[in-house]
């Protein structure tokens, strides 16, 4: 699997991290040459802060870190290629600083008066970064404190080209799946609706069952095996695109698909679609070259 082309979801990183953890396994070639590499190691590293290793924050992680720790957990890669090209040899100040400021932005009693979400984060950076670290002002600080300001704005726009990839990862997963298909309305009633995915010749590869119920509404999908695996994420996207657009509220979907998946609905927070049962949604994700020849060896 060439990672570096390739966008992955927060879940799909930590589910990956949590596999290569426990099989003692290398990261896959080419996924810190991602353009959402900074974003991927940001996000196993809070991931291991707070669940792994319990820790209340990276405050508390700052003086527990060491080389070991990082070597034993499948982390030194990432520092490695990752943060020390970013952000230098105290790229372990700054994400204390980072963290401390994300988790004061992200306070709604704090800086009421600020509502652009970068303009909080740079807000809160300054003032985490003076009771971390110490005042800005201060000749001694100065050209530190500058110094991780550019760090963050550098990580500002990574996040961005980030996103940029998920979008165009997504367009492109759309078009590849829904050529040839298209979805077609076949029953309508006060309480549900009904839709076919049909292809070229009008053959129907999958059904679509919507219950508008209470509290919330409730969608069935079934698709046939002829349907590329993990198609049903392209129907709910469709859905929720041209179907869901006024629906207020979670929605449940449950999917089959040569056998039932499980069931879903899309995160508020983060976007992604996310297993009622806290299933691992990236259980089958491939690891790619090395990875996999290990798995076909045993």
């Amino acid at each position: 699997m060439a990672v570096e082309n390739e966008y992955l979801d927060d879940e799909q990183v930590i589910a990956l991290y949590n596999r290569l953890r426990a099989d003692r396994r290398a990261w896959p070639a080419g996924i810190w040459s991602s353009p959402a590499a900074l974003q991927y190691a940001v996000t196993v590293f809070d991931y291991w802060v707070h669940n792994v290793m319990g820790w209340k924050s990276w405050v508390e992680a700052r003086g527990k870190v060491t080389p070991a720790l990082l070597e034993e957990h499948r982390l030194a890669d990432v520092v490695e290629n990752v943060f020390v090209p970013e952000f230098g040899d105290d790229w372990l100040d700054f994400e204390v600083v980072l963290n401390e400021s994300m988790r004061l932005s992200d306070d709604t009693d704090w800086g009421v008066d600020l509502s652009d979400r970068q303009e909080r984060v740079e807000a809160a950076f300054e003032h985490a970064f003076e009771q971390l670290i110490g005042s800005p002002k201060s000749p001694d600080q100065l050209s530190r404190y500058h110094r991780f300001r550019n760090h963050l704005l550098r990580m500002w726009g990574a996040f961005q080209e980030a996103q940029a990839e998920h979008d165009k990862a997504e367009r492109e997963a759309a078009d590849r799946f829904w050529e040839g298909l298209r979805l077609v309305r076949a029953t309508r009633g006060r309480t549900a609706e009904g839709w076919s995915i049909v292809n070229h010749d009008e053959e129907r590869l999958g059904e679509v069952t919507m219950l508008w119920g209470d509290p919330h509404p409730y969608c069935l999908l079934i698709l046939d095996k002829q349907v590329a695996q993990g198609g049903w994420e392209q129907v709910i996207w469709r859905l929720e695109q041209e179907i869901l657009v006024e629906e207020p509220g979670t929605v449940t979907f449950s999917v089959w698909h040569d056998g039932f998946i499980g069931e879903f609905y899309r995160c508020a927070d983060c976007g992604e679609l996310h297993s009622q049962f806290d299933d691992d949604p990236a259980g089958g994700l491939g690891l790619g070259g090395e990875v996999d020849d290990e798995e076909d060896e045993r």
